[in-house]
């Protein structure tokens, strides 16, 4: 064959090949649109919408024609259990914006039958479901930010995150996310407002960053863009950068109104109410909120605990109107009441317990001699007339107020057979908080101040403390700390503090180490919530995660130590070892064992203030296996074995159920027992005494959901205790 034949043979047949497969290849790109690949640390300009784009109904149905004109990105990496490897799967993630928010869409493949749908309340996150979900640094800087997240079948979820990686659900913006199953897996649309979320002023090109994370619920693993997974210390400061041109957002405000009506059966009598909240924003870097009158009965109801012990019991926020924008008067990472550790992180160190306002009263102070108010009255929550909080953002200022105001607390008794009532005044609240933060270098530091006052005719209380918070440029090292200093009616002045240090070996592997001193006149319980003072502390932990054993799929392993004594007589007063294991087979079943030991040492709490006294060598054990929670039906398992503090032993088993049949049914069930042999407690002055004692505890719910939206909840909790004496001390 002569040469030119030969080319123009390779020529057509090249031709050809191009012809056959170009429909295919338009196909796909009709579909999927352009992707677009990102290189490392490359900022993303998002496209603005224009007039002939359309208005973009959030619907979770993708059919608008802007988002196929859009690039998409597919970054997604698997970072649950750490692999850091490309998911079986694609995700296509499109991004724009107008003046009045942010957009965007998100379409997922799977294969239909791996889909799993769960409908919840808002922000249930512990359920295992296919969900997306995204996070948005409006301050450009990883200062603080907003999550949202939109789980198939359109249960919503949302809050605040402060660096490095401290998710809140406490804030509910006013934001629309849908969903919709597709014949290739399933979509999502997002839109922000602006309004919704506190931003810095900005020029003409305003900064954030982004991260975004995919729950594949079918085989329990979470995808992310950026790599950010939690064996690795950075998240705020490493999201993927983004650039919005002439982003103003618009003046916001919100009025609420209410009327409601309780019926007390016990006094007999019906109490009308009416009042108001009001929430505006007249910029992007302020915020007003406001409330008159409140009313809290739609509250979520708490646990049901049995404490017997000097010690107090925290009980977390739940009313809305403090939550909103709470997230600034946490002055360290010990405030955070929400720890993700397995490890028995402790009860938190906070300045600022919203819980205290409105809660019980003070004693009467002015009540005849030998008049007793019942125990009902006593722990009934006072009444608020009202509340306000401003919080907002100067440079690298950032700054908090609150303040509220408790009604008249009405005390009624009986004098010779006569009702009477004894009127005295509630307290006054006051909340200030201003935090500088610097990143210039890299490094992220921060310098607080928090001042918190209580002021009431019987007792003024007054708290002060300097906060300050390191980060280093890799995210290794970081360093939280916190002195304080209490002014309290005839306590006095007293002093506390803490340092936390903690220290990224390499990747799964970190270690915390910190120490505390709280003299015996520090108090901040008025507003805040400490359990003890009179203490110094050494506290240490380590925790290893490893991904992708030869025998399983993840395991995590928690070590945690501490040592305590107390400041007036120097005894020692605490410390243990508690090792937590937990193992997450290949067919996602779980083993958690949990292993603690207790030296002997001395109580000096619960004689309820007739001295201390030693108690001895304490060791426990725990076991429990949970079966696949994606599963219709999944249950779980457990017992353990404990020693008392004098002498006896403790059984403990516990079981439990979920039970979904279909995506918006659920039934749960979780039963507790525990068979106690010599239990300590205290009796009057300096009689103790121990009891062979059984408990047994019960929580079952049922939920029902006629959409997203529309839920019917039926929840119970009981705990029985029958105990018998078996020896007195003194």
């Amino acid at each position: 064959m002569p040469v030119s034949n030969l080319i123009r043979f390779l020529i057509a047949s090249t031709l050809i090949i191009v012809l056959a497969i170009e429909p295919a290849i338009a196909a796909d790109t009709a579909a999927e649109g352009v992707v677009v690949a990102i290189g490392a640390n490359e900022t993303i300009a998002l496209q603005r919408l224009t007039a002939s784009d359309g208005r973009i109904r959030v619907d979770g149905r993708l059919d608008e024609p802007v988002w196929q004109r859009l690039p998409a990105y597919d970054e997604f990496v698997i970072v649950e259990p750490d692999l850091r490897e490309r998911p079986p799967y694609r995700t296509y993630i499109r991004l724009t914006y107008n003046d009045r928010g942010l957009y965007l869409a998100a379409d997922m493949r799977q294969p239909p039958e791996t889909l799993i749908s769960r409908l919840s309340g808002r922000d249930t996150r512990e359920l295992n479901r296919d969900s997306i979900n995204f996070t948005l640094d409006t301050s450009g800087d990883g200062r603080y930010g907003f999550w949202f997240g939109i789980s198939l079948g359109d249960s919503l979820s949302d809050g605040t995150v402060l660096p490095e990686r401290k998710f809140s659900p406490d804030w509910d913006g006013p934001w629309l996310g849908r969903s919709k199953v597709t014949e290739q897996g399933w979509t999502a649309e997002f839109f922000i407002p602006w309004s919704a979320v506190s931003m810095p002023a900005s020029g003409p090109v305003r900064r954030m960053g982004m991260y975004l994370s995919r729950k594949f619920a079918d085989t329990d693993q979470r995808w992310g863009w950026p790599a950010l997974p939690e064996t690795q210390p950075k998240f705020m400061s490493a999201l993927q950068g983004l650039e919005l041109e002439s982003v103003a957002p618009r003046q916001q405000y919100n009025i609420y109104p209410y009327v409601s009506s309780t019926v007390d059966r016990i006094d007999n009598r019906i109490t009308p109410k009416s009042g108001v909240d009001v929430f505006w924003r007249p910029s992007s870097n302020f915020q007003l909120t406001a409330t008159v009158n409140p009313d809290f009965g739609n509250v979520e109801s708490d646990e049901v605990v049995v404490n017997l012990t000097a010690t107090e019991t925290f009980f977390p926020e739940k009313r809305l109107f403090f939550l909103e924008g709470q997230e600034i008067f946490f002055a360290s990472p010990r405030a955070d009441t929400r720890s993700t550790s397995i490890g028995n992180a402790g009860l938190p160190y906070t300045m600022v317990n919203t819980r205290r306002i409105g809660g019980k009263p003070l004693r009467p102070t002015n009540l005849p001699a030998g008049v007793a108010i019942d125990r009902r009255q006593l722990n009934e929550p006072v009444e608020l007339l009202g509340a306000m909080q401003a919080s907002g953002q100067a440079g690298a200022v950032r700054y908090g107020v609150m303040g509220a105001f408790e009604d008249d607390v009405r005390w009624n008794y009986q004098v010779n057979g006569q009702p009477e009532t004894l009127i005295e005044s509630g307290s006054d609240y006051g909340i200030a908080r201003v935090l500088y933060e610097d990143q210039a270098s890299g490094a992220y530091r921060g310098l607080g101040f928090l001042s918190t006052a209580v002021v009431n005719p019987a007792r003024d209380a007054f708290v002060q403390g300097v906060d300050a918070h390191y980060l280093s440029r890799d995210g290794k090292v970081k360093l939280d700390g916190q002195m304080m200093t209490s002014d309290v009616d005839v306590a006095g002045r007293g002093y506390g503090g803490f340092v936390d240090a903690e220290y990224t070996y390499r990747r799964g592997l970190v270690q915390r180490f910190g120490v505390e001193y709280f003299d015996e006149d520090f108090d901040i319980n008025d507003l805040g919530f400490l359990q003890r003072n009179n203490e110094y502390r050494l506290r240490s932990s380590v925790q290893l995660i490893q991904s992708e054993l030869d025998f399983a799929r993840d395991n995590l392993l928690d070590v945690r130590a501490f040592v305590q004594n107390n400041v007036t007589d120097d005894l020692f007063t605490g410390g243990g070892l508690f090792i937590t294991d937990r193992l997450t087979f290949r067919n996602l079943s779980r083993v958690l064992l949990r292993a603690s030991y207790l030296p002997p040492q001395y109580d000096d709490l619960n004689s309820f203030g007739n001295g201390a006294y030693r108690t001895e060598e304490w060791t426990e054990f725990n076991a429990r296996w949970d079966s696949d929670p994606t599963q219709p039906f999944a249950f779980g398992l457990g017992g353990g074995f404990r020693e008392e503090l004098q002498e006896g032993e403790t059984l403990l088993a516990e079981g439990g159920f979920s039970f979904r049949p279909v995506d918006n049914f659920t039934a749960q069930l979780e039963l507790k027992w525990q068979d106690r042999g010599g239990w300590l407690l205290h009796q009057r002055r300096d009689l103790m005494a121990t009891f062979d004692a059984e408990q047994l505890q019960a929580v079952f719910s049922l939920d029902f959901f006629l959409t997203a939206r529309q839920q019917f909840r039926l929840a119970l909790q009981w705990v029985g205790v029958k105990a018998r004496e078996r020896e007195f001390f003194r």
